[in-house]
């Protein structure tokens, strides 16, 4: 019996061995995989961790296979960074040096609310003109980009559900006042379309922008809030990843045209909800959810 024993492990050893062997070149044949996950970027150091890096954090915790990296598409944001020791890569760094670590399959997420000037000049025009030869890229869309038609998800009416579950119980005559970022080179239909979302639910909300060349801006937004009469006091919230700049000073700011200021000036009670989108689990898991659909070669329409 000893000698069965001992002739049997002698025989199951060099099979194991085999075996190790033979994973171990299945392994470095696989594809390497990386989700680069692509912000605008902010200069406070509290919201990158709050809402870019929680972000970064689900989309690495819901896919494990990949690694996930991180782009900023503001050179102002990034030169701002670098001048404190803080250095983030554009786009375009990311996939060199990607590319020269020897991945193969890349998703790139973008964290930008609408499909805007951000995302068609540094994420599509950059991927359009791509010469790494990756084996595969795809491109995850913004949070407000199908709608619905053609037989894809309404992203409007997911992030409307999503942003209600930050909406704290109102009290009568309570609006919720959105700001949003816009666009100073083109009218974005996106937030007309997610404010239709909100009426049809009959929720007391209010979204405006705050480039004033876009609508609806500030004006657009006085005048539906003058429109509804029983509206007495206000929450402003960031419809933006993070609580930076614009919330913290042109929203929430001690200056005389801050929304907080022209809406106190009206009237109005004023309270502050100062926490970015990227905070809003929700909204995580719909990054998550357009990673999936990117992979599956569903994300755009």
């Amino acid at each position: 019996m000893k000698y069965l024993l001992c002739s049997l492990l002698t025989v199951v050893f060099p099979i194991s061995t085999v075996l190790l062997i033979g994973n171990s070149v299945a392994n470095a044949s696989a594809n390497k995989k990386a989700i680069v996950v692509v912000s605008f970027g902010t200069t406070f150091d509290d919201a990158i961790v709050s809402c870019i890096e929680s972000v970064e954090n689900r989309i690495e915790e819901a896919f494990p296979d990949y690694e996930v990296r991180r782009a900023f598409t503001s050179r102002i944001v990034m030169k701002r960074l670098a001048e404190r020791g803080i250095y983030a890569d554009t786009l375009e760094q990311a996939l060199d040096k990607l590319k020269d670590e020897g991945y193969t399959d890349i998703v790139i997420q973008s964290t930008h609310l609408t499909p805007g000037e951000e995302y068609d000049k540094k994420i599509i025009a950059l991927v359009k003109d791509d010469k790494r030869s990756f084996q595969s890229i795809k491109i995850g869309r913004p949070i407000l980009m199908n709608d619905g038609s053609d037989e894809t998800t309404n992203d409007f009416v997911v992030a409307m559900k999503a942003l209600k579950n930050q909406i704290p119980t109102l009290k009568k005559g309570q609006e919720i006042v959105f700001m949003g970022h816009g666009s100073p080179h083109q009218h974005n239909l996106a937030y007309q379309a997610l404010q239709e979302k909100f009426d049809v639910a009959k929720l007391p909300v209010t979204i405006g922008v705050v480039e004033e060349s876009d609508h609806p801006n500030f004006e657009d937004v006085a005048i539906r809030l003058a429109g509804k009469k029983s509206v007495k006091s206000v929450i402003l919230m960031p419809l933006m990843l993070v609580a930076g700049d614009h919330a913290n000073n042109d929203m929430a700011g001690d200056e005389k045209d801050s929304w907080k200021n022209l809406l106190i000036d009206k009237g109005y009670q004023v309270d502050i909800y100062l926490h970015g989108l990227g905070e809003n689990k929700a909204i995580q898991d719909i990054y998550v959810q357009h990673v999936k659909d990117a992979i599956a070669g569903k994300s755009v329409k």
